[in-house]
């Protein structure tokens, strides 16, 4: 029962320090911030995250629980298939709905730290590793593509949508913004096909 307790706990408060982040900013949001926003004392929030380094590597963890929600439609059309189409593999991929799970503001913030912080790198880097092979996992249940290299299928697809993602988020006119989407994704409809 306290274990629940205790991971209830630090669920709320790394929501809590998203949420402020979002908000705020990740370099603006402190211990004392999240505690006067949660409601509780900041030797609490500190009981649970001693460091704000701590607080940052389950931020992101909580990203990649986000992100893999982006899956969920394609794995349904596997079960229910044993193949996706590509037009909504590729349509998922490229989705806002990213932006939905989680922000990017919060997302650059957090990554800009593994410049400086070998701890965050690594964290960033088992996100970005397990980002893909959760993708891998997906192209491997696609009857379609047996016989392919899904490792560097994968890889390839995540260096367009990543590309793409960072780019992208400096377009502000809509019509630009589609041209340059209908590139990237073309790019991986592309991949698929080899």
């Amino acid at each position: 029962m306290n274990h629940r307790i205790s991971s209830d706990r630090k669920k709320e408060i790394i929501q809590g320090f998203y949420e402020l982040s979002k908000e705020h900013g990740l370099e603006n949001t402190s211990i004392a911030k999240i505690g006067k926003h949660l409601g509780m004392p900041p030797s609490l929030i500190m009981h649970y995250f001693p460091t704000k380094e701590l607080l940052i590597s389950n931020l992101i963890s909580y990203i990649l629980q986000q992100y893999l929600m982006i899956y969920e439609p394609i794995i349904q059309e596997l079960e229910e298939k044993n193949y996706t189409d590509p037009k909504t593999f590729i349509d998922r991929l490229f989705s806002r709905d990213w932006n939905l799970l989680f922000d990017d503001g919060v997302f650059y913030s957090c990554y800009s730290l593994i410049f400086r912080n070998k701890v965050i790198r690594t964290e960033y880097r088992k996100l970005h590793e397990k980002l893909r092979e959760y993708l891998k996992g997906i192209l491997d249940r696609d009857e379609k593509l047996n016989g392919k290299d899904t490792s560097l299928l994968a890889e390839q697809i995540f260096v367009v949508i990543e590309g793409a993602y960072y780019y992208l988020s400096m377009i502000d006119e809509e019509e630009v913004y589609q041209q340059k989407l209908e590139i990237f994704k073309n790019q991986v409809y592309d991949l698929l096909r080899k």
